[in-house]
């Protein structure tokens, strides 16, 4: 389903006007409202991400509009310990170094406050990282690189799905198919709890809406059934 048909009336916006019976070019023939229930899309576009992920424990999905893959790769500098990641990353998957030899390896998470070493110590050491902290914006390696490698740090990550814009036409939500209407159905219910939060059409639109993302759920997590992430507990060691 296209974000903005104005020649074959189908698109999400259209199924919008029909919803919030605003009428036939109310939003796409007005940039204020365009706007407006651009955000709209957008507000919807999180909740569907919040029950993708949850549907399996771990994020499977990826927005079918990203154009790259969701992982990155940057320098190893040697006596760099921090390393600054895109704030577009929602959750770190993995983390990879490569070694002087150019062979890849997976770094462990860790854990500051479960080692006995202090940090000050962990964060003289040289060598090649075996461990890596996460805080706000940056990935912290332990022990400290003790070379230069070019493209030698690689993180996996979750992103969320790509915004709408106004100007948007002919793009289409990055979800399977079927769950489009998820979509105009999410931005009705937005406008009319503000709006028109008496009107009878919205009770029924929530309960539509409220089917609709548990079908998704449902959807998703049978989607990779066979590939169901397994919830582990993890005994953290000290770093030595």
């Amino acid at each position: 389903m296209q974000y903005n048909d104005t020649t074959n009336k189908n698109g999400i916006i259209q199924l919008a006007e029909d919803y919030t019976d605003l009428g036939d070019g109310y939003i796409s023939g007005n940039s204020t409202m365009l706007k407006k229930f651009t955000a709209y899309a957008n507000e919807v576009s999180g909740d569907i991400w919040s029950t993708i992920w949850s549907s399996a424990g771990s994020w499977q999905w990826d927005d079918s509009n990203q154009a790259d893959l969701p992982q990155a790769t940057t320098d190893i500098v040697s006596g760099q310990a921090k390393y600054t990641i895109s704030s577009d990353i929602l959750t770190i998957k993995r983390v990879e170094v490569k070694n002087e030899n150019g062979g890849w390896t997976k770094l462990k998470p860790f854990t500051r406050e479960k080692t006995a070493t202090s940090i000050g110590e962990l964060e003289t050491r040289l060598g090649c990282p075996t461990h890596y902290f996460v805080f706000n914006d940056t990935i912290q390696l332990y022990p400290t690189p003790s070379y230069d490698l070019t493209g030698g740090l690689k993180v996996f990550f979750d992103r969320a799905g790509v915004s709408f814009l106004p100007s948007d036409t002919t793009k289409s939500p990055g979800i399977a198919s079927p769950f489009h209407g998820l979509y105009p159905l999410g931005m009705a219910i937005k406008w009319l709890s503000i709006k028109q939060p008496n009107a009878p059409s919205l009770v029924v639109y929530k309960n539509d809406y409220r089917e609709q993302m548990e079908a998704l759920r449902e959807y998703y997590a049978k989607r990779w059934e066979d590939n169901t992430p397994v919830v582990l507990t993890t005994t953290v060691q000290n770093f030595e």
